[in-house]
């Protein structure tokens, strides 16, 4: 018998399982005040939270890249991205321009930054939570668990409103009326979601508001589908027919979380084509039957966002040029007042665009959609793992046509090629990575802006990232 065998044989009887469940906090509280004893010092099996001296250091990412997590913190920042907190909620700063100005430059902070929402609440990086973004593994309740709270608790919010003659308060959630919406809410969790709504005030505000400006909005009824057999079967018609139009992650199709659906639409058959398919949703939508919310946290003043509507006006972006950032293992193409930041996410791996700014902020675009948009205009992209076997095998070929495409990068001087190449501040590991994910974005952006028409690539880019291109469907997006 090993040491855990006897830990939890000992102990088992505390338990009301037998054994510790760590959805449980009671049980984790119990098994964290064991081990402390047993180790004679403070045990948690919570991920920390990113104090000062926490997000003055690296993050270990997937493939073994280490990022400052300042860095991180930057990017979602300027990405309008939630932060979770310590707590489970999640937070959007508002005084983005100050917070930057004292993050930027910064490799250590030794004071937490003050951050306030839209709302004016106020909380310091301290109360940041350390998730697997910064490094972290998203402690015991990690970011898919509070999605699916998140998402079941709206569904539930919006059972409660529509089965209400007018709009609900915060007060109108309770228990009873949580447990008389169980026949209208279809979801992956109902009771994570009522201990949410019950349990955490900025989810319970954000559910109530987005509920009510749902019902201005579209007259119902409906029963609301989180994850249900009816939301299955939807993805089931849709996914195999996704790969004939270039589209591999079925978000890019529809990033609804939470579908209102007719009682009766509930048996509807699907057609045999993605073309049918979304037609016959758009006929769904504007009949008020069928209605695909993609979901934000909201304060005060909800928005609500059309997309892929014919009747809508399709919103064009114009191309500004680009930015190489010579000693950046990445390269951007800008548009408006924003940019989509091409690199490897993973290492050796993982290429693709996000989408930097306000517009479609945190969007990404993965290698197939930017080989497709490109190949649409006659370009042919280099296939990543051809460039990470030349880089690996210090190819001297590859060398001198990546020598060719910086010296041909409107923006980058000659004579930092080599600096950049071999970068003696850097460990061999590091100099691989930037060689293949900036040879690959280079070879992006330059194909782009020497294109024909460099316009019309940036945007069908950005609509794959907010999911709105020629072959997604309509739906709302509430934030």
């Amino acid at each position: 018998m090993d040491v855990f065998d006897k830990f939890f044989r000992k102990f088992a009887y505390k338990f009301d399982k037998g054994y510790p469940d760590l959805n449980n906090k009671q049980d984790i509280l119990l098994l964290e005040s064991l081990l402390s004893k047993i180790l004679g010092e403070e045990f948690e099996l919570s991920e920390t939270a990113l104090s000062p001296s926490e997000l003055s250091k690296d993050a270990t990412l997937p493939g073994g890249v280490k990022t400052p997590r300042i860095e991180i913190l930057i990017k979602k920042i300027q990405n309008d991205e939630e932060l979770e907190l310590n707590s489970g909620e999640l937070f959007i700063v508002d005084n983005k321009e100050e917070v930057i100005n004292q993050l930027e430059g910064k490799t250590q902070i030794t004071t937490p930054i003050t951050l306030i929402d839209k709302d004016g609440n106020k909380i310091t990086t301290s109360n940041l939570k350390k998730t697997s973004e910064f490094g972290g593994g998203g402690g015991m309740r990690g970011g898919s668990d509070l999605t699916a709270k998140a998402e079941s608790a709206q569904a539930i919010a919006n059972a409660i409103r529509y089965s209400s003659s007018g709009a609900i308060t915060e007060e109108s959630i309770t228990k009873e009326s949580i447990q008389s919406s169980k026949s209208k809410a279809d979801v992956t969790d109902f009771e994570g979601a009522a201990e949410l709504l019950l349990t955490n005030p900025g989810w319970l505000t954000s559910s109530v508001n987005i509920s009510n400006a749902l019902a201005s909005a579209y007259s119902g009824p409906f029963i609301q589908h989180r994850g249900s057999e009816w939301v299955k079967n939807l993805e089931s018609a849709v996914k195999p027919k996704l790969k004939e139009v270039g589209i591999s992650d079925i978000n890019k199709w529809s990033p609804a979380d939470i579908w209102m659906v007719s009682p009766d639409e509930m048996n509807i058959t699907w057609p045999d084509t993605l073309e049918e398919i979304n037609s016959l949703l758009l006929s769904k939508y504007n009949e008020g039957k069928i209605i695909g919310v993609s979901l934000k946290k909201a304060g005060k003043n909800v928005s609500l966002k059309v997309f892929n509507d014919p009747k809508e006006e399709t919103a064009r972006y114009e191309y500004k040029g680009i930015d190489p950032r010579a000693n950046a293992a990445k390269t951007y193409v800008l548009f408006d007042d924003a940019a989509i930041e091409f690199r490897n996410f993973s290492g050796l791996t993982g290429f693709m665009g996000e989408i930097i700014g306000k517009k479609a902020a945190g969007g990404k675009v993965g290698y197939s959609m930017i080989k497709k948009a490109l190949s649409d205009n006659g370009i042919q992209l280099t296939p990543p793992e051809e460039i990470k076997t030349q880089v690996i095998n210090d190819d001297p070929e590859f060398k001198a046509r990546f020598k060719k495409l910086w010296d041909s990068t409107e923006g980058l001087n000659s004579a930092d090629f080599e600096t950049n190449y071999n970068n003696p501040k850097k460990t061999p590991n590091q100099n691989l990575l930037y060689r293949v994910s900036k040879y690959l974005a280079l070879e992006v952006v330059n194909s782009i802006a020497n294109s024909d028409n460099p316009e019309e690539i940036v945007n069908d880019l950005i609509n794959y990232a907010s999911s709105s291109t020629s072959d997604s469907v309509v739906f709302v997006k509430a934030s």
